[in-house]
């Protein structure tokens, strides 16, 4: 348990020290619940690993299952923060402008109307250059 509190405060320390020369606010804030939200899950997989060991005549040959239990609250916990991470920004990608939904049709259609490409074939010395004006 000592070895797993260590490796947070050192991950929460070197996660303090890159913000702090980058000077991201909202990445440190993200990144600090996402480790909390991480260890909180492996906690409670560990109580709950802890609470099995009532149910059997010699716990101390079970021990392991608070390990299993921390295990997995950690993979839990991971999966979540890998979930909220891609989710996060959703909005974004569904915006509107200009009061028009712009999803990915619309978005597509814009590009092919602002940045259309013109590709025209010019020989040069038997040699076929393609051209792209923008």
């Amino acid at each position: 348990m000592k070895k797993f509190l260590s490796l947070i405060l050192v991950l929460q320390i070197l996660v303090m020290n890159c913000a702090f020369a980058q000077n991201e606010d909202e990445f440190v804030k993200t990144t600090q619940q996402d480790l909390i939200i991480v260890a909180g899950a492996g906690v409670g997989g560990a109580i709950l690993g802890l609470s099995t060991l009532s149910f059997y005549d010699k716990p101390s040959k079970h021990v392991p299952n608070i390990w299993t239990g921390a295990a997995i609250g950690v993979i839990v916990g991971v999966i979540f923060v890998a979930y909220n991470g891609a989710t996060r920004n959703q909005g974004d990608l569904t915006s509107q402008v200009d009061g028009k939904s712009f999803e990915t049709t619309a978005r597509r259609n814009w590009h092919d109307e602002k940045f259309s490409l013109n590709l025209t074939s010019q020989s040069n010395n038997s040699v076929s250059v393609w051209h792209q004006d923008f």
